[in-house]
């Protein structure tokens, strides 16, 4: 045990459960909006570097004004129309980087709590930002089905406009999920581990029920 994660478990053996909970549950309540945001801020960023018009960052999405028109035109298959109105490889590269944002975001996450010291706010932030890969699920037995597919997901756009196969861009994503995870439930010190998982897993629900459902559409509509 190193020297740091020596000091650390010490400090959390002077600190009752039941406050060690609600800080691991008050670190992932606020680790909610900022995983959400850092991904679309990821799109949102690409959309002004790029001069798409019409340029918002919501709570949950961002968006441009040709956004809606230019992925009807995608999905229709005319992708000559579509790159008439924007280039498709801006369209694509915008598109990926929600997904750049998030893995970047995990792993300096990642990085911090391992190499540095195990900060609820971080290592929550690295649990929750690559949850987004979990969409891709229920898509999986659809492709496997042979069936097409008109989901909305990042990886479903990505697909579209690229070609790269959609089912290895889920299974690609959900692979670094699982790291992630793992990587970030060996950095919480194993003195605390159990309860600092269960605080971190009860904080992300009330944060994703609070910020989606009242917090977020106020502030971000």
């Amino acid at each position: 045990m190193s020297t740091i994660e020596s000091t650390i478990a010490n400090t959390d053996r002077e600190t009752s459960p039941s406050l060690l909970a609600l800080t691991w549950i008050a670190a992932s309540v606020i680790a909610v909006p900022f995983g959400v945001l850092l991904h679309e801020f990821g799109h949102y960023l690409v959309y002004r570097a790029f001069g798409f018009q019409g340029t918002a960052l919501h709570y949950s999405s961002s968006t441009y004004s040709l956004e809606k028109t230019v992925w009807q035109l995608i999905h229709r298959g005319d992708l000559a129309a579509a790159a008439a109105a924007i280039p498709l490889w801006k369209v694509g590269v915008a598109t990926g980087a929600g997904l750049v944002a998030t893995c970047v975001t995990a792993l300096a996450c990642y990085f911090f709590a391992a190499k540095k010291s195990p900060n609820p706010f971080v290592v929550t932030l690295g649990f929750f930002a690559p949850v987004r890969f979990l969409s891709g699920i229920p898509t999986i037995p659809v492709l496997l089905a042979g069936k097409s597919v008109r989901a909305g997901t990042d990886e479903a756009h990505l697909a579209a406009v690229t070609g790269i196969p959609l089912l290895v861009l889920i299974s690609a994503g959900l692979l670094f999920l699982a790291l992630v995870w793992i990587f970030m439930f060996r950095s919480i010190p194993r003195d605390h581990r159990w309860i600092s998982l269960g605080g971190l897993i009860s904080g992300l629900a009330l944060g994703f029920v609070l910020y989606f459902l009242m917090i977020g559409p106020r502030l971000l509509p």
